[in-house]
């Protein structure tokens, strides 16, 4: 059913598409129906019943298909090779690993190995990821570690190396080396430090262990036996149990009596405890503090503020009130007088001057009224000084007079302390800030600061405040401002809410809950109290009592309580003589001279000098003598004889009193030893000779400094500086870095300051007021920059010390602060990267466009940019004649008649030219219309680009230039005659005459000139005796008496003359003149012809008569006989050679030779050096040629000479070796291939003259210069052929279409669902979004961004392209499309501001909540915490004991006093019975 109505809505396309042929479009429809309707689609009508013949349809152009076509009944589909796939138009084929789509997934490039596979590679500094495709920074981290010791990290692809906890990187900035704590002073160990490899331990000394934070000890109490369970120890109140038995502890208020076991009453009225600051009144286990009459007590419990007694009914006076401080005083108007109650006004009866008013007297400052104040005056009051310093007024009551103030008038400005200063009135004190009292002798009150004490602290978790700044001190685990940044006491945690596991409550710390033991307390939980001796923070201090003096060691002072009989700081005093007990305060009963007990004050037996005990057996105690032991040794703390009291002094002192120390340099028992020499102001002990070194110094000599971290005397003192401060030597005071202060430099400067001690106040604008520590950099708000943070972020930048590079593009505005952008206008996107949407530009991309013909729309001010074509402001107009493109601003270049397209230029040219602009004839060859004819010309002939008319070469003619010039003429059309002379030939093309052998000139008119002869008479003759040649055959014209071929030889014998034709007539035997003819030879000469001289050593005629010289080297003329040197010889005797240059007979020749030849001395023929030949030597060896004689062959390669001496090889430019035999090496050329080639772009370059051959697409000297538009190949001498705007490969000629157009001239538009490049991209969408058909950019919907619309919005983000915020509190993320805040466990609304309900929890408070009403809820994952001793999953189990009816009816009585207005409060405490 469903195929029947398919085909039935198919069957009108099908109706029009009958008897056509498919496209692709049509195909789907086709194979689609197929099953259904088959009557019109793949078959043949064939009139044969129901039967209908198949049509192949890849029969008619492959059925369209790229590779391969199979045809199938009723149908066809296309397929392609193996390596390929069918693309989605199922027609074309493109490779299945192929570059070509989506950039085969590629993040950088995309390279095509081979048809079907290719391989994804990344950018220098990239590598790629494990997915193949994507690439990653370089990790230089990766390759043994970059080089680090320790850790190594990537940092923009370097390497920074750093170290674990404990080391600190060396100088290389590679390797970590230890950092010794214990040295530095970085370990803080209470007793010992070892040093290990990256950290350290701290250790204890032995009986002590090492506490929770790894560095304080505390002592280990060993609990054997708990004396303390029997009768509670003896104890009155509170029983600890110690090493050395029970230990009586008394609670607050109360102090141990003598017995060490009773606790009684504590006065701290009396020992300064209290903080009273007018009256104190003692009581059992505390004291209260009182005021004045006139004062009221304040909130702190310690202070008395001034009651303004006028502001209640008017402080009972009849009429004006004054108000005193601490008192007030009642006076009348005019006309009345005060009565004697000092309140009432009684009118005055006695007539009085109106202008005389009653005198009022005024009471300075404090009016003591005695009945009302008489327990300031005892009874021995002195009324003598009362008169003295004041006045007895109304109802005995007196005023101070003379500068003199206070309840009895005693005190006067001198009193004022802590930089008091004295009032206006000069009768009472102006305190200072943080002081009070009437002479400021009184801190401010806990709780109050400033001046009088009026300012309240602020500070918070039980911190004080400094009395004068106000300035909170935080206890331990407490920091802030206000001490806000802590838990309370007894809780720690991120928020505070867990408890600590301390004793008492005590405090922990806030982080980890390890517990802050107060002075006084150790262990663990801080559960115990100090081991006897110790005292202080973690019982870390040693008491200094002196144990068999002292009952008790104060556990948080470390003050001792002297036992009976003791007295002193350390209880190290007996009590001076005549007093005993307690304090040493009871004087002694006993009679004059006669000791007491200095324990119990018993009187002792009078015994001889220098004795003293019951029996009178012991001896005078160390320091005593005499009678009774009463007198002191006179001997500066030596002993003394017990009887007669003669000092004996101790090593290092002498006198007589021993007060004299050794002189300087000795030392010793009676100061016989020298001293060493002790360093830096040590000096030597008088008693051991040993040096004792000033604080700050150490050693035998005191030569050392103290290490680092010691100071003192001795170097035993610890330094405290923390933070790199610098403890000084001596006194151990810490000079703090820049950023700390404090004594041990712990404190960091408090906000608003910096620098050296935390002195300089931040000069900051634009910030919180805070700076940095250290160098006072103010630390400025977000936007803001500059040394006070006043000026605003650069130009690009923003955010926080404005590091942050704004992302905004294309002219958009950067907030300063957030980085937000406000585009320009066109622009779009959170970082305005976008332009506006096609069709739309403007603020906003708001406005439509209005342009027509597919115009551009630009996104910025709406302005038409016309395809090429068109023009106009809407680009409705087609452009005008003679031009084209975009904007109708290319000017037609079209010539010869062409006509231009209105649209890309393109001429249509007509017969007889092509070319883009139609200025190009037709290549050779061809003619017409589209130069498609073929030319017939022969030999050269050119025929005519427009009708094909032949043009011949000169020397042809024809109509197809077929027939070569006759005999005779010559040129064009053969039409000109040649004037050749002498049988000349004349050359056909340019009529020039080639002459015969013989002959010359430009016509052949003249014969070769003397001495030449031959073709173009370039042969000389060789002819003897001055004589010439024919100049044509070269044979010589001989002189009379001569013959031969180069006229060489005489005459035969018997002949003479001209050509040697005629003959002798001479008679037999005499000799006949070969030239003239006559007999007989003259003298000197002999032979047939006479052509001979006479042999040597004969002379005369018929050479008859013999020579006689005698020399060797001496010849006689052959005419005279006169006896010359023989040629080479010289000299009387001729018995000397010719010297070298010089040559011939008498050696009167000078040799000819050149280039170094030497000559012969008798002949003066040359000798020629290597190299060189010829008569004179003045021939170079022939090219090839080199050596003695030029016997010697050159070796050298092409074009290449050799040196003609000695056959080196001389190489031509562009050619080097040791034979010439390589060409100059890539890049060089010219002589020795010294010169670098200058060529670019893969030019070549000549190894000869260094010029370049360009490749294709390049031109220019230096090939520098690639081909100008519309220009390719080689020489850039090619046209383009690209429409469409479309570029042209340089090198072939090949278009390189523009994003959304194909062909091989571009042409063609891309075909739907296709973009990019040769429209070879596919669209690559996710999740749903939609492409640009141009640019290929994905459109992604609401919640997804990225280039494919693949990712999702990042947490806090949402909407269209994630450019909006969540709005959501405590980060909670939103939904990415609609921006719904997801509430995290604990929180709901809107935006997650709201917490949950106490009875919700979960996310979005979804879950009910199953606590019982004795609990807490947590909010997050619903589980119950306890309270009031309840217990189970829902705090239902257990719960508080029951109150008795009697426990029931005190609550309630309880409860109805603190609803009556009482202040008292009342604690009911619950305990269970043992049973």
């Amino acid at each position: 059913m469903m195929c029947s109505m398919y085909c039935l809505l198919l069957l009108p396309c099908l109706s029009i598409f009958m008897g056509t042929t498919f496209t692709s479009g049509t195909w789907h429809l086709r194979s689609n129906c197929y099953p259904c309707y088959l009557r019109n689609s793949g078959y043949a009508s064939i009139h044969t019943g129901s039967y209908r013949q198949d049509v192949d349809e890849c029969q008619t152009h492959n059925g369209g298909c790229q590779q391969k076509c199979v045809n199938t009944p009723g149908s066809y589909h296309c397929e392609c090779k193996p390596g390929f796939r069918l693309h989605i138009d199922s027609r074309s084929c493109i490779p299945v690993f192929s570059c070509s789509v989506a950039n085969g997934g590629c993040e950088h490039d995309c390279v095509q190995v081979t048809v079907a596979h290719y391989q994804c590679r990344c950018r220098h500094n990239y590598q790629l990821k494990e997915d193949g495709k994507h690439c990653e920074l370089t990790n230089p981290c990766s390759s043994r570690n970059g080089g680090c010791m320790h850790q190594c990290n990537n940092d923009g692809g370097l390497v920074r190396c750093s170290c674990h906890p404990g080391y600190k990187l060396s100088a290389d900035g590679k390797s970590c080396e230890d950092i010794n704590e214990c040295l530095t002073g970085l370990a803080m160990c209470a007793h010992s430090c070892l040093n290990t490899r990256g950290s350290f331990h701290c250790g204890c000394s032995p009986g002590y262990e090492l506490g929770a934070d790894g560095k304080q000890c505390y002592r280990i109490e060993m609990e054997i036996i708990n004396s303390c369970e029997i009768n509670n120890g003896g104890c009155s109140h509170q029983c600890k149990h110690i090493n050395a038995g029970p230990l009586c502890l008394c609670p607050q208020g109360f102090e141990l009596d003598l017995d060490g076991k009773t606790c009684i009453d504590t006065d701290e009225c009396t020992n300064g405890a209290s903080c009273c600051q007018q009256e104190c009144s003692n009581n059992p286990g505390g004291y209260e503090c009182l005021c004045y009459p006139g004062y009221r007590l304040n909130p702190d419990g310690c202070g008395c503020d001034d009651v303004d007694e006028c502001s209640l009914n008017n402080g009972g006076c009849e009429q004006l009130c004054e108000n005193l401080i601490g008192s007030f005083q009642c006076s009348c108007s005019p006309g009345y007088r005060l009565d004697g109650d000092s309140k009432s006004c009684v009118a005055i009866t006695n007539q009085v001057d109106p202008d005389q008013r009653p005198i009022v007297r005024s009471l300075p400052q404090v009016t003591l009224l005695r009945d009302e104040f008489a327990q300031f005056f005892d009874d021995d009051y002195d009324d003598e000084e009362a008169e003295a310093r004041g006045e007895h007024t109304l109802s005995e009551s007196f005023v101070c007079f003379g500068g003199s103030f206070g309840p009895d008038c005693t005190l006067t400005c001198d009193d004022c302390k802590n930089r008091g200063t004295c009032n206006d009135e000069e009768d009472g004190c102006v305190c200072q800030e943080g002081w009070t009292g009437l002479i400021c002798n009184q801190t401010c009150p806990e709780g109050t600061f400033g001046q009088n004490c009026s300012l309240k602290c602020n500070c918070k978790n039980g911190a004080t405040c400094d009395p004068i700044t106000g300035k909170c001190r935080c206890p331990q685990g407490v920091s802030g401002e206000f001490c806000e940044e802590g838990c309370p006491k007894g809780y720690y945690g991120k928020t505070c809410k867990k408890k600590c596991n301390c004793a008492s409550k005590g405090r922990c710390h806030r982080i980890h809950g390890a517990c802050l033991c107060d002075p006084g307390l150790y262990g663990r939980y801080c559960h115990l109290a100090c081991p006897k001796w110790t005292y202080g923070p973690g019982c870390s201090e040693e008491c200094q009592c002196v144990p068999k003096n002292t009952l008790e060691c104060d556990k948080k002072e470390g003050l001792c309580t002297c036992k009976p009989g003791f007295h002193g700081e350390h209880c190290q005093k007996k009590c001076d003589v005549g007093f005993y007990g307690i304090g040493c305060k009871s004087k002694c009963s006993c009679p004059h001279g006669v000791l007491c007990d200095h324990t119990h004050g018993k009187c002792q037996k009078q015994c001889p000098e220098g004795h003293q005990g019951d029996n009178c057996d012991q001896e005078c105690p160390e320091g005593t003598f005499g009678l009774s032991c009463l007198k002191t040794c006179a001997c500066g703390g030596a002993p003394c004889n017990h009887v007669s009291g003669m000092c004996i002094c101790p090593a290092g002192k002498i006198g007589l009193d021993c007060a004299k120390d050794c002189p300087v340099g000795h030392w010793g028992a009676g100061c016989q030893e020298i001293c060493p020499m002790c360093e830096n102001d040590g000096s030597c002990n008088p008693a051991t000779g040993e040096c004792t070194c000033a604080p700050g110094y150490t050693g035998s000599l005191c030569k050392e400094i103290c290490p680092a971290g010691w100071h003192g005397q001795g170097c035993q003192m610890r330094c405290a500086c923390q933070n790199n401060g610098q403890c000084d030597p001596i006194s151990g005071r810490c000079t703090c870095p820049p950023g700390w202060t404090g004594h041990n430099c712990r404190r960091a400067c408090d906000a608003g300051y910096w620098g050296t001690d935390c002195l300089n106040p931040c000069n900051c604008s634009n910030s919180d007021g805070s700076c940095d520590s250290v160098t006072g950099q103010c630390i400025c708000e977000s936007g803001y920059i500059g040394l006070n943070c006043d000026q605003k972020c650069a130009e690009g930048w923003y955010g926080s010390d404005c590091r942050h590079p704004c992302q905004c593009d294309n002219g958009a505005v950067c907030d300063h602060v957030s980085g937000a952008c406000t585009c320009a206008a066109g622009w779009r996107g959170t970082f305005c990267e976008l332009p506006c949407p096609d069709g739309f530009y403007g603020t906003d991309c708001a406005i439509h466009c209005r342009c027509s013909n597919g115009a551009h729309c630009d996104h910025v001010t709406g302005s038409c940019t016309c395809l090429a074509g068109w023009t106009g402001t809407t680009c409705s107009q087609k452009c005008q004649e003679n031009r084209y493109g975009n904007n109708c601003e290319e000017t037609c270049n079209c010539f010869n008649g062409a006509s231009c397209n209105h649209i890309n230029g393109e001429c249509m040219c007509s017969p007889g030219w092509t070319g883009i602009t139609c200025r190009q004839a037709c290549s050779d060859g061809y003619y017409g219309l589209n130069c498609v004819q073929q030319c017939i010309c022969g030999n050269g002939g050119k025929c005519d680009h427009v009708m094909g008319r032949c043009s011949c070469q000169k020397g042809w003619t024809g109509l197809a230039c077929e027939i070569e010039c006759t005999p005779g003429t010559y040129g064009d059309g053969c039409l000109q005659n040649c004037t050749c002379q002498n049988g000349g030939v004349c050359e056909r093309e340019t009529g020039r005459c080639m002459c015969h052998a013989g002959w010359t000139g430009e016509l052949c008119q003249t014969a070769c000139p003397a001495g030449t002869f031959g073709v173009k008479c370039a042969e000389r003759c060789n002819c003897r005796h001055g004589v010439s040649c024919n100049h044509i055959t070269g044979m010589c014209d001989c002189s009379a008496g001569w013959r031969g071929k180069h006229c060489d030889k005489p005459c035969l014998p018997g002949s003479y003359g001209e050509k040697c034709v005629e003959l002798c007539t001479c008679p037999h035997g005499t000799a006949c003149n070969h030239i003239t003819g006559e007999c007989g030879c003259p003298p000197g000469f002999t032979g047939n012809g006479c052509d001979q001289t006479c042999i040597p050593g004969t002379y005369g005629l018929n050479c008859e008569k013999a020579c006689q010289c005698p020399g060797e080297h001496q010849n006689c003329h052959p005419v005279t006989g006169e006896c010359v040197c023989a040629p080479g010889y010289h000299g009387a005797n001729c018995q000397l050679k010719c010297s070298n240059g010089l040559y011939g007979p008498n050696c009167e020749k000078r040799c000819m030779c050149k280039n170094g030849g030497h000559c012969e001395a008798t002949t003066g023929m040359c000798h020629c050096p290597a190299g060189y030949v010829g008569s004179d030597c003045s021939t170079v060896c022939p090219s090839g040629r080199y050596g003695k004689g030029c016997a010697h062959i050159c070796r050298c390669g092409p074009r290449s000479s050799c040196n003609h001496v000695t056959g080196e090889c001389i190489c031509p430019p562009g050619r080097t070796g040791q034979n010439c035999g390589h060409l100059c090496s890539r890049n060089y050329f010219g002589k020795d291939c010294k010169h670098r080639c200058t060529c670019k772009n893969g030019g070549m370059c000549n190894p000869v003259d260094g010029s370049c051959t360009c490749g294709l697409g390049w031109q220019g000297p230096t090939c520098e210069e690639g081909c100008p538009a519309g220009k390719y190949g080689a020489g850039c001498q090619m046209e383009c052929s690209c429409q469409s705007n479309g570029t042209c490969d340089m090198v072939t000629g090949a278009c390189h279409c523009l994003k959304g157009y194909y062909g091989t001239k571009c042409e063609h538009a891309c075909p739907p669902g296709f973009h990019g490049d040769n429209c070879g991209e596919l669209c690559t969408c996710e999740n749903g979004a939609t492409c640009d058909p141009v640019t290929g950019m994905c459109l992604c919907p609401a919640g997804f961004y990225g280039d494919k619309c693949e990712k999702g919005c990042e947490k806090g983000t949402y909407g269209d392209k994630c450019n909006r915020l969540c709005e959501c509190e405590e980060n909670a993320p939103c939904d990415s499309e609609t921006g719904e805040c997801i509430c995290p466990p604990g929180r709901t609304g809107a935006s997650c501001d709201l917490e949950c309900r106490i009875d919700r929890f979960g996310p979005n408070c979804t879950f009910s909540c199953e606590c019982s009403w004795n609990s807490q809820c947590n909010s997050m994952n619903g589980g119950c915490m306890c309270l009031n001793g309840f217990i189970g999953p829902t705090c239902r189990e257990g719960g508080p004991p029951q109150l008795t009816s009697t426990l029931f009816q005190t609550l309630l009585y309880a409860k109805s006093q603190a609803q009556s207005g009482s202040s008292t409060r009342y604690l009911i405490n619950a305990s269970k019975q043992r049973p």
